[in-house]
């Protein structure tokens, strides 16, 4: 470490040093703060800090980079990797944190980039005390009006996402949702009935310093604020899991469609958080999980082993190719599909920059052929729910639309068992969207196998 990096506060050196990391690794960022290992020793205050700036940062990229590129001349992309995360940190602390003395953000980036090459240090200083008096102004500027570009700086996102999210939520709805992206995220969690009580878990949530609220609707679901929850008692001890009210409410669409049956089938079922959730909610039930993954399905037997969930069956498959004994075998299916994700840009800080237009039309081919595999799965009269994170046409209804024209498939209307969740545009599935609905975007539709049809 030089001298300089030395002067610098703990938290900010820990978050350039992430940051230079992350990006010359080119892997994708875990918001989690246990997968920064640069925070490792900070106190609490400043390992909270850290993980703020770095979190913040990642999120704030797009209108980071268009206040800078407002105060320099040559392009950003030429300047040196460990110069420009300094930058785009004290950029993101001066722009959107109102705490941090202004000064102080200043001098912390110069020292960090002092020494890494001649010039680094002048013009690092020279940018970052013209962001300091007229960035919040430039970033004004830049993100007012209606434009897609406008709305991108705004929001921190590339000028494609805005378009479809535009195009397919509307502009109301579509702010709303990025709004909520940008913000930090709800902190939901689940009681692990297998294992407590509501009110237990609350009691030991709280002897662990996290404080928690109910959600109506949801009898198992906490908000909570504290410490890190994989950092827990409650957690180890299998008590309570992350699991936040979209992807809840798609556990429970899948069970309430299950019963009655005997058999259940979850298919991209890594890492498990539904599969213990379906375990809890179905008692005895026959339950099957399925991936491709191996590596995925160890996360999944240590979660189920964590939680206590017993008697699953688990099978490493591909769900394209399953084998003949699957057809028409089970009484309900959930299909929780590979999809862009969109609507877990709020915890995945880095998903907006690793997403592409053209992922979006390749997700729902390969969305259309799952729903296919899935349907062979259900008996006549039985159940396939089928959800995803995200709120592209194309990865929901458009997923859907092939399978719902063969006429051997009804849609449960979920819009009933859940009042205003209904979709906008098929009142029959469900559109959880950010904020209202948690923290996380989902759809979920549950469609019925008709009685007779031809499979």
């Amino acid at each position: 470490m030089s001298r300089a990096s030395a002067d610098v506060s703990p938290a900010r050196l820990a978050a350039w040093r992430a940051l230079v990391r992350l990006r010359d690794a080119g892997g994708h960022f875990d918001d989690s703060v246990a997968a920064l290992p640069e925070l490792e020793g900070l106190g609490p205050r400043d390992r909270a800090l850290a993980n703020e700036i770095i979190v913040g940062t990642i999120k704030r990229r797009g209108s980071i980079d268009a206040v800078l590129g407002a105060f320099t001349k040559a392009p950003l992309a030429k300047t040196g990797g460990a110069v420009l995360e300094a930058l785009r940190l004290a950029a993101f602390q001066i722009l959107f944190l109102d705490r941090v003395p202004l000064y102080a953000v200043v001098d912390d980036a110069v020292r960090l980039v002092d020494g890494t090459d001649r010039h680094a240090k002048g013009f690092a200083n020279a940018v970052l005390r013209k962001v300091a008096t007229d960035g919040p102004d430039a970033f004004a500027s830049l993100s007012e009006g209606d434009g897609m570009r406008a709305w991108a700086v705004r929001h921190s996102c590339p000028v494609w996402m805005v378009r479809l999210l535009r195009r397919d939520l509307g502009d109301e709805a579509a702010e709303r949702f990025l709004v909520a992206a940008g913000s930090a995220p709800e902190r939901c969690l689940r009681v692990n009935a297998l294992k407590t009580s509501l009110p237990a878990a609350r009691a030991a949530l709280a002897a662990d310093g996290s404080e928690t609220t109910g959600v109506p609707g949801l009898p198992q679901a906490l908000i909570y604020e504290g410490p890190s929850l994989q950092r827990s008692a409650p957690f180890r001890e299998g008590l309570v899991t992350p699991q936040s009210r979209g992807s809840q409410i798609v556990g429970m669409v899948a069970a309430t469609g299950a019963r009655g049956g005997a058999a259940v089938l979850d298919l991209c079922a890594a890492p498990g958080t539904k599969t213990a959730q379906l375990a809890a909610l179905l008692g005895g039930m026959r339950l099957t999980a399925v991936d491709v993954d191996e590596h995925r399905l160890e996360a999944l037997r240590a979660n189920l082993q964590r939680l206590g969930v017993h008697g699953v069956e688990v099978v490493a498959a591909d769900a394209l190719e399953l084998p003949p004994s699957c057809a028409a075998a089970y009484d309900a299916v959930l299909l929780d599909a590979p999809c862009s994700g969109l609507g877990t840009l709020g915890s995945r800080a880095d998903l907006r920059w690793r997403r592409h237009a053209s992922d979006i039309p390749r997700l729902a081919e390969l969305q259309r052929r799952l729903l296919l595999s899935a349907s062979r799965c259900v008996r006549p009269g039985g159940a396939l729910t089928y959800a995803v994170c995200t709120v592209t046409r194309a990865e929901t209804l458009g997923a859907l639309e092939p399978l719902l024209a063969t006429g051997e498939w009804a849609s449960d209307d979920l819009g009933a068992e859940w009042p205003g969740l209904a979709h906008p545009d098929a009142g029959g599935c469900l559109l959880v969207l950010p904020p209202d609905g948690g923290g996380s975007g989902f759809f979920v539709a549950r469609l019925r196998r008709i009685v007779g049809a031809e499979g």
